[in-house]
């Protein structure tokens, strides 16, 4: 049995992820913006005093940018013990548990495509429900890197 999922929309798009890496859906909250961030890294909010990165999903796969209205919410997921991320999807949708039968591997796209941020596919209805591996779809290395060098700025002194 594959674990449960959580359904989301990226734009036209349905995604998943594996629910034991959601901690929580959000509502929006405009992020504190960063310098000389990637365009999909949005910026930083506070949760539970400390700040998390806020990553627009969208734009990170190339799907444009999310645009924010009343459905829009933060998908925050953690990979075990590590940081936590925030990521801006248009719209929850669902949790679901496919059979084994159900999810299939990703089909092999050639070199110039990487699916590796795609874990499985699945069918649902006339579409197609892509489950996506987080620890694939960011260099979070890089993504906390940022962080850290933004805050550091911040609590250095300015310059004259």
């Amino acid at each position: 049995m594959q674990p449960e999922l959580l359904t989301f929309q990226c734009g036209e798009e349905l995604f998943a992820l594996p629910i034991n890496v959601v901690r929580e859906i959000r509502g929006w909250q405009k992020p504190r913006k960063m310098p000389d961030a990637p365009k999909h890294l949005l910026g930083l909010v506070m949760l539970r005093e400390s700040p998390m990165p806020v990553i627009d999903l969208g734009w990170r796969l190339g799907l444009g940018r999310t645009a924010i209205d009343v459905t829009t919410v933060v998908i925050v997921v953690q990979q075990g013990d590590g940081p936590m991320l925030g990521l801006v999807v248009d719209a929850v949708a669902d949790v679901v548990q496919p059979s084994d039968s159900q999810l299939k591997p990703p089909p092999p796209m050639g070199k110039r495509l990487a699916m590796g941020a795609v874990k499985g596919v699945m069918a649902v209805n006339d579409d197609l429900l892509l489950m996506l591996d987080v620890e694939h779809l960011f260099d979070l290395d890089e993504i906390f890197s940022i962080v850290d060098s933004a805050l550091a700025k911040e609590e250095s002194p300015s310059c004259p």
